[in-house]
C-alpha cells in the first residue's frame, strides 16, 4: 500500500510540474508575442505614395511579418540572445526616400541612408518625429500613434533599408533606448553581411565619390558582450553582391555570375521563403541563412535554348571555379574585407583547380541522372554534391537543436492582412514623404547622441554552428604539408576588424 501511495503521489507531482511547464510556457509565448514590428522598404520602395500603393505595401507587409520574422522566430537559434521575436503587435511601414542616384531618385545612396536612420531611431526610441505609413487602405490597419518608449520591437530591413537597420543597430548599441523592451531584427540582402557584403570589401569611413556611397563597415554581431542582447537573422541569396554574397577576389567568372545574379536575384528575394534558406552558422548575436541557386546565374539566361542537362553538366565545374573566390571556410559573421588574395582569381588555387577537375565527372554524372530520370544512375560512380558551394566546398552546419526559439507564433496564415483593393489617400502620403525629407535634411545631429562609453573592454562575440572545409586533397598529400581541414571557429579569424561598438566614419545619424 505504501508503495501505491508513494506511486501515486510521484505521478501527481510529475503531472502537476507538466501543468507548471505549460503554464510558464504559455506565459513566456505571451510575453515574447507582443512585439511591435517596423518595417522598411528596400532601394526604390519607400512603402509610400506615388511609388508604392496599397497593393505593394500591404503584401510587402504581410511577407515582412508572415514569411520571413515569424517563421525565423519558431526555429532555434545558435546565437547569442536568440531567437529574434515574432511580430504580433503592431505594424509600422517606416519612411524613408529608399533612393539610389543615379539609378533611383535624385537623392544619393548615403543621404537616403543618413534620412531612413534618423527616422528608424526615431521610431525605435518612440519619438513623436518618427514617420510612417498612415493610410487606412493599409490592412491591418495603420497604428494610430507612433511606438512608445519600451515596447518590444522586430525591425525588418532589405537591401538598403537592412543597411539603415544595421546602422540603428549600432547606434542602439552604443545609446540603448529607453526602458526594458527587447529589440530584435531581420536582415534581408544585407550588403553590410560581415563576410559578403559589398558595403564591408572597401576601407570603412572611405566613401565613393560623387555616387556618395560609404563603406560603413559590417553590422555589428556583440550587442549581447556590451549591453542587452539584438537577436539578428541575417538571410542572403547566393551570388547576390549586393545582397551580402559578393565575391572578393579578381575571378571575372565570379564577378559576371555575381553580376547576373544581382540583376536577377536581388529585387526578387523579397518574395523568397524562409522555409527555403540554410543556416549558415551563428557568431554573436546574429544567425545566418543562405537562400541556395540551384542554378548558377551565370547559366540561367541560357535555359531560354539549351538543354537543362547541358546546363546541369556544366554547373558543376563552373560552380567549384566561382567559389574559389569566396571564403566559405570563415563564418558568415567574421568580417572579411579585401586581402591580397583578392588579386589573384582564386584565394587558394591549388584547392580550387583540385576542385575544378573532381567537378567535372559529377556534372556529368548530375546531366546524365537528370537525362534518364533516375537518380541513382551515375556511371562515373561520382557521390551527389549537397553543398550549395559545390564539389569541394564547406559542408553546412547542422541547424541548432537546443530547443532555443521553439516558441509558438500565432497567425502565420493571414492575421489579418487581407487583399483590399481600397485606394490610398496619395496627397496626404506625398505630404508625409515630402515632411520626412524636409525634417530630416534641415535637423542638426538628432536624436541619438554618442553616448560616454559604459564599457571599455568588448568581450569576444561567441560563435556556434562552425564550418569545416571538407578538402579535396588528402592530409598527407596535402603540397604544403598542412592540414587541409581546417574548422573555423571563435579562436581562429581574420585579423580583427575596428570594433563594432567604436564610433563608425559615418558619426551619428545624421552626421555623415
Amino acid at each position: 500500500m505504501r508503495v501505491i501511495i508513494r506511486s501515486v503521489l510521484a505521478v501527481a507531482v510529475a503531472l502537476a510540474s507538466v501543468v507548471a511547464l505549460a503554464l510558464a510556457w504559455t506565459a513566456a509565448t505571451a510575453v515574447q508575442l507582443a512585439a511591435t514590428a517596423l518595417i522598411m522598404g528596400g532601394s526604390d520602395d519607400p512603402l509610400a505614395p506615388p511609388k508604392n500603393q496599397p497593393d505593394y505595401i500591404n503584401p510587402y507587409l504581410s511577407n515582412a511579418v508572415n514569411i520571413f520574422i515569424n517563421p525565423a522566430a519558431a526555429v532555434p537559434s545558435g546565437a547569442d540572445g536568440g531567437p529574434i521575436q515574432p511580430a504580433d503587435g503592431d505594424v509600422y511601414a517606416v519612411l524613408y526616400p529608399a533612393e539610389f542616384f543615379p539609378v533611383f531618385g535624385s537623392e544619393t545612396f548615403g543621404a537616403s541612408v543618413r534620412e531612413g536612420r534618423q527616422n528608424l531611431n526615431d521610431c525605435a526610441r518612440g519619438s513623436v518625429q518618427c514617420i510612417y505609413n498612415d493610410d487606412p487602405a493599409i490592412d491591418f490597419g495603420p497604428p494610430v500613434a507612433p511606438p512608445v518608449p519600451g515596447e518590444d520591437l522586430v525591425i525588418f530591413g532589405f537591401s538598403q533599408s537592412a543597411v539603415v537597420a544595421s546602422l540603428v543597430k549600432r547606434d542602439l548599441i552604443e545609446n540603448p533606448r529607453e526602458g526594458d523592451g527587447v529589440t530584435s531584427m531581420f536582415l534581408l540582402a544585407n550588403p553590410m553581411r560581415p563576410n559578403g557584403g559589398i558595403l564591408v570589401l572597401g576601407p570603412q569611413g572611405f566613401t565613393i565619390p560623387l555616387l556618395d556611397i560609404p563603406f560603413y563597415g559590417a553590422t555589428p554581431t556583440n550587442s549581447c558582450e556590451v549591453g542587452d542582447c539584438i537577436a539578428t537573422i541575417d538571410v542572403a541569396t547566393q551570388y547576390d553582391p549586393l545582397g551580402g554574397d559578393s565575391p572578393s577576389s579578381l575571378n571575372m567568372l565570379a564577378i559576371i555570375n555575381a553580376l547576373v545574379g544581382a540583376a536577377l536575384n536581388h529585387g526578387n528575394t523579397q518574395y523568397a521563403d524562409f522555409a527555403d534558406a540554410v543556416y549558415q552558422g551563428s557568431y554573436g548575436d546574429t544567425d545566418y541563412y543562405l537562400l541556395p541557386a540551384k542554378r548558377l546565374p551565370i547559366l540561367t539566361p541560357f535555359s531560354l535554348f539549351v538543354p537543362s542537362p547541358i546546363l546541369t553538366a556544366l554547373d558543376a565545374p563552373l560552380r567549384a571555379a566561382i567559389e574559389g573566390a569566396y571564403h566559405r571556410d570563415i563564418n558568415p559573421g567574421v568580417p572579411v574585407g579585401l586581402t591580397w588574395t583578392s588579386l589573384l582569381p582564386f584565394h587558394d588555387p591549388v584547392r580550387t583547380i583540385i576542385n575544378i577537375l573532381r567537378a567535372i565527372p559529377v556534372g556529368l554524372d548530375d546531366a546524365i541522372a537528370e537525362l534518364t530520370g533516375d537518380p541513382d544512375f551515375r556511371p562515373f560512380g561520382t557521390t551527389p554534391v549537397t553543398s550549395p558551394y559545390g564539389v569541394g566546398g564547406p559542408d553546412l552546419p547542422p541547424p541548432p537543436e537546443d530547443g532555443v526559439g521553439l516558441m509558438a507564433t500565432r497567425g502565420t496564415s493571414d492575421d489579418g492582412f487581407g487583399d483590399d483593393d481600397a485606394a490610398g489617400d496619395d496627397d496626404g502620403l506625398d505630404d508625409l514623404k515630402d515632411d520626412l525629407k524636409d525634417d530630416l535634411k534641415d535637423e542638426e545631429t538628432g536624436a541619438v547622441e554618442d553616448p560616454d562609453p559604459v564599457i571599455t573592454e568588448t568581450g569576444l562575440p561567441k560563435v556556434r554552428g562552425p564550418i569545416e572545409f571538407e578538402s579535396a586533397v588528402e592530409e598527407d598529400d596535402d603540397p604544403d604539408g598542412e592540414e587541409s581541414t581546417t574548422p573555423v571557429s571563435g579562436t581562429q579569424e581574420p585579423d580583427p576588424e575596428p570594433s563594432d561598438t567604436e564610433s563608425d566614419a559615418d558619426g551619428d545619424p545624421a552626421g555623415e
